[in-house]
């Protein structure tokens, strides 16, 4: 503060004791909360082992069934039974591919990463879907196997509903680390 002479600022002290807590404060009031992390879910590596073995070893079978798929159409055709060889081809094919997505898919989990689960959906997503093709399908052939084109629908519907339940079982498996650990996993 200037006085009105023009003189030098007086100096203002702070005497006491700094930062003390008000008598009746609880002990501890004003500390901060200590957050602590517990360990990450074990759930992703589980599943991501899971569907690593899973998806690699169905496709390798689905693998060699692709080298056959030839030769059983050839069998259908010899035994007068009329059946769709370029689906047949396409989706064996289909089946190889998403099959080792879902165990690429199954690292991505191991290493709690959520876009594992994501490509793991997205896989069984399109084998749904061939599989609803595919029970369209055959259910002609079904029919013709059977002599009765009411047998042949019914097994086509027994088919789809297949497809669909699987595909429901297979996608809640695989959301599991994220359903039940999704705070241990990344983006």
């Amino acid at each position: 503060m200037e006085e009105d002479g023009g003189g030098e600022p007086q100096e203002t002290t702070f005497s006491g004791t700094p930062n003390a807590a008000p008598a009746d404060a609880p002990a501890g009031a004003f500390d901060q909360p200590a957050v602590t992390m517990g360990p990450k879910s074990s759930l992703p590596k589980v599943m991501g082992i899971l569907m690593m073995l899973w998806g690699a070893i169905l496709g390798i079978f689905a693998l060699l069934g692709l080298l056959v798929v030839g030769s059983t159409a050839t069998d259908y055709e010899n035994a007068g039974i009329e059946v769709n060889t370029p689906f047949m081809y396409v989706d064996a094919l289909v089946d190889v591919g998403y099959l080792f997505v879902v165990a690429y898919a199954g690292y991505q989990v191991f290493n709690y990463q959520k876009s594992g689960v994501k490509l793991g959906l997205y896989a069984i997503g399109v084998d749904l879907v061939m599989g609803l093709i595919g029970a369209v399908i055959f259910a002609d052939m079904m029919a013709e196997i059977a002599g009765d084109g009411a047998a042949g629908a019914a097994l086509g519907g027994i088919g789809a509903f297949a497809s669909v339940f699987c595909a429901a079982i297979c996608g809640l498996l695989v959301a599991l680390p994220v359903l039940a650990s999704g705070d241990s996993m990344e983006d």
